[in-house]
């Protein structure tokens, strides 16, 4: 076990290099002057000069290319173009502000659709698993974009019960992680976003739980476990549902990615201060040490999901021996 811990670790840092070479390469081949953002092309030849020095730009760019993999590792990834602000002091704050909607959407995702999944599939061909299926469809065709705005007019501008968008009112900035979240207007302001990324992705991990349960109930031991007289309740949870939890964990850390992606539209519309929205402002504004630190913070934390997802195998499934070459 801790051979094949040892080897996925090793592909998942080989994996975040590859990834962070790439950015250093897209970022220096998109159009445009980064440094129109802080150098005028008006001043003084010797201060544009001092400026790049100042910013790295000034180096060739294979020496750039190995102090950016210092830094890297140092976590020294520069400053915005635009703010003079520490790349890692923006993302320190914005990543935790994205983990926090995409964990509650995630959440509100995978235990209504596993549990929904389960009941489909113990009432199949019912009204149940026919309704289930075609909401789940419908929500999964919607996108993301008009889902949100549909929300917005029916609960916020119509209702008004929740507010149009931000993550805490205007002037009242918490002091840290806890003193966000024991703030009531947070939980109140983070219901409409959560609710677009749920609706949008609760259908894949609901069918994909629905079909695995049907091929598991199906199986040899499920039988046993009726003959020997255990509940349904029993058999349905302990035996079958574990059994099942693999195809939805198999598909969970990439779908984790694709939401992570998709914070990009949801924070723009409900106006949260996250890494989507950081992205397009970055990409936007050319700056390109926090554009390139967004995405690669992301790419980081979509490997890391599939890392930990590869993990989870061996405990959900008992069948499953892990060796030092893998899976067997």
């Amino acid at each position: 076990m801790l051979d094949y811990v040892l080897r996925r670790l090793v592909y998942t840092l080989i994996t975040v290099f590859a990834v962070a070479s790439i950015l250093f390469v897209l970022f220096r081949m998109l159009p445009g002057e980064p440094t129109l953002q802080v150098i005028s092309p008006a001043m003084d030849p010797a201060v544009q000069e001092r400026m790049k020095e100042a910013f790295g730009l000034n180096q060739p760019v294979g020496l750039q290319y190995l102090i950016y993999l210092k830094n890297l590792v140092t976590l020294e990834w520069g400053r915005s173009f635009v703010s003079a602000q520490e790349v890692t002091d923006i993302l320190s704050y914005r990543f935790w502000n994205t983990i926090l909607l995409m964990a509650a959407g995630m959440c509100l995702t995978l235990v209504l659709g596993i549990g929904m999944g389960i009941i489909m599939a113990w009432k199949r061909n019912s009204p149940v698993d026919v309704g289930g299926t075609i909401v789940g469809l419908v929500f999964q065709a919607a996108p993301p974009f008009i889902t949100g705005l549909l929300l917005l007019m029916v609960l916020s501008y119509r209702l008004g019960l929740f507010p149009t968008g931000g993550m805490y009112p205007p002037g009242a900035r918490p002091d840290g992680l806890l003193d966000l979240l024991l703030m009531p207007e947070f939980w109140h302001r983070i219901v409409l976003p959560t609710l677009t990324v749920g609706m949008y992705y609760i259908s894949t991990p609901m069918l994909i739980m629905r079909d695995s349960m049907l091929e598991v109930l199906g199986s040899d031991f499920i039988e046993l476990a009726r003959a020997k007289g255990l509940k349904p309740r029993v058999v349905m949870f302990r035996h079958a549902a574990r059994n099942a939890l693999l195809g939805v964990v198999t598909i969970a850390g990439i779908m984790v990615g694709f939401a992570v992606g998709g914070q990009v539209v949801v924070e723009s519309l409900f106006s949260w201060p996250g890494m989507g929205q950081l992205m397009v402002e970055s990409a936007a504004s050319h700056d390109y040490p926090v554009a390139q630190g967004t995405f690669l913070m992301l790419a980081i934390l979509v490997i890391s999901l599939n890392f930990l997802t590869d993990i989870l195998y061996s405990y959900l499934d008992p069948r499953i021996k892990i060796t030092a070459k893998g899976m067997n």
